[in-house]
């Protein structure tokens, strides 16, 4: 190393992770290259002045990755195990260098994730304003294309509740600010669950012990709101007629089809309701040259979309409607709009929710609903596991063995939109078996005993890996394991000789 400690010069490499990770893949691989040499160089010449934590957490990591490398000997396809395998082991390499050549001071670490976090939003929003402006019409996902939204929100949400320790008031508020912002235009749920905890939990730290008591009583009065307006957003559409005195027939003297008792909606209006789809094909060939069952790029045809446009624009499903919609209204038909009212952000996904919500309590599938879905997954990744309870499919193993299950369960789901379990805790015991939880679930408390305890900003991004491992697996990516590895070790503070 020359001049430089090694201490120092892992500095470099944590760098490179932390401003990285929302932006590449060869800034990350390259960080941890770097701080596990250094990490090497301390414990080989002891130049360090002691480990920042006790080995109890790192065992029980070494102990999980152990097996599910183990896995691999009763895994198929060794070729994917191997590629997860390197992936998770960056886990190990992380927190073995954290604890031989961490940054100086913790205050580092928060403050990096703060800027580093900041900076990937901004980028985030100034490159979808240059496309947006070029005239490109960017859907949710494509404001994200370096990392995903949910991998931004997470760091979003340590950066904001360490930096509260360490940054101005305006500071803070500034990137509150451009974090609603950021959920706003890429429609990110997961941004707009964490926004509102972060900001009670930061709040909590700053404020002083007279005005907590009305922070609690305000969170809870905003739960309760929140609670009932989330109800009364979830009530069907009431019908626009009672039931006995709908329209019977159309201006064309064919029946209509009503089906009151289903409440999937459109744009504030009942969709099975006024319905004949008989006068569909002979209207719309007057309009348009595209056939009515033809399919477009992504699998929809017009039949697909048009009732559902018609809907949006609270008119029936009709001859003589269709033949009402102007050229612009045609066009958009033909290219997969379904509303006549285009919404982008989060306008688009709370109508997708909505949708969802709908189509479940109507009875229909799931299928390309990504919250109901996931219900889907979690229940067919139980099945899964409980086909190999105590030593799972091995590493490799895990897609296949939850495309056996869908198929035991008779999902209804569609085959593209059967996936993994989406959901980190149950995927250990779908790929290492009871073995493999029992070791998470010791990391786990070991993590607690000796890191999370010992400060609230170490406790908040416990609190975050939880949550995240519920709904995703966020141990399968590169950038999930970096953010995930700076959540559990990032925050914590120095041992001391008696622990």
């Amino acid at each position: 190393m020359g001049f430089l400690r090694f201490e120092d010069a892992a500095k470099w490499g944590w760098a490179a992770l932390i401003w990285g990770a929302p932006w590449s893949h060869a800034a990350m691989t390259a960080g941890t290259f770097w701080v596990t040499l250094c990490a090497l160089g301390c414990a080989f010449t002891q130049k360090t002045e002691g480990a920042r934590m006790t080995f109890r957490p790192l065992l029980w990591l070494l102990g999980l990755m152990a097996w599910q490398c183990a896995s691999l000997a009763w895994t198929d396809n060794l070729e994917w195990g191997l590629q997860l395998g390197s992936i998770q082991m960056a886990m190990l390499a992380l927190a073995f260098s954290w604890n031989f050549a961490p940054l100086a001071h913790h205050r580092i670490t928060h403050k990096w994730v703060f800027q580093s976090a900041a900076l990937a939003m901004f980028g985030t929003l100034m490159w979808g304003a240059v496309r947006t402006g070029q005239g490109e019409w960017l859907q949710n996902r494509d404001w994200t294309p370096w990392t995903s939204h949910i991998r931004l929100g997470m760091l979003a949400a340590l950066g904001w509740v360490w930096g509260s320790r360490h940054q101005s008031t305006k500071s803070c508020i500034g990137f509150g600010i451009l974090w609603l912002v950021f959920t706003a235009v890429t429609g990110s749920l997961t941004s707009a669950l964490l926004w509102p905890v972060a900001c009670i939990w930061m709040l909590w730290e700053r404020l002083p012990s007279s005005s907590k008591r009305h922070l609690v009583l305000g969170t809870t009065l905003g739960c309760f709101a929140s609670l009932g307006g989330i109800i009364w957003w979830l009530q069907p559409v009431p019908l626009p007629f009672p039931e006995v005195e709908l329209p019977k027939m159309t201006a064309q003297g064919n029946e209509y089809v009503h089906h009151p008792e289903r409440t999937l909606s459109e744009g504030g209006h009942r969709l099975h309701l006024f319905m004949c789809p008989e006068e569909w094909e002979a209207a719309w060939s007057q309009i348009s040259e595209v056939p009515l069952d033809a399919p477009n790029d992504a699998g929809f045809s017009v039949r697909d979309r048009l009732p559902r446009y018609l809907t949006s624009l609270g008119w029936a499903k009709d001859g003589e409607h269709i033949l009402r919609l102007n050229q612009y209204d045609v066009q958009a038909i033909e290219r997969g709009a379904t509303h006549a009212y285009p919404a982008k952000g989060i306008r688009l996904r709370l109508r997708e929710l909505r949708r969802e919500w709908e189509v479940w309590r109507d009875g229909g599938q799931a299928s390309g609903h990504a919250l109901f879905q996931r219900i889907e997954y979690w229940q067919t990744g139980w099945c899964a596991w409980m086909e190999s309870f105590w030593f799972g499919h091995g590493m490799g193993d895990t897609s296949d063995a939850m495309a056996e299950a869908y198929v035991k369960r008779d999902s209804k789901l569609e085959p593209k939109h059967r996936h993994r379990a989406h959901m980190q805790h149950l995927t250990w015991g779908i790929s290492g078996g009871l073995i493999a939880m029992l070791l998470w679930l010791g990391f786990a408390s070991s993590w607690y005993h000796t890191i999370g305890r010992r400060s609230r900003q170490a406790l908040w991004g416990g609190l975050l890996i939880t949550l995240s491992c519920f709904f995703e697996d966020s141990w399968e990516t590169q950038a999930g394991i970096v953010i995930c590895f700076l959540a559990l070790f990032g925050a914590q503070v120095p041992q001391t000789p008696e622990d």
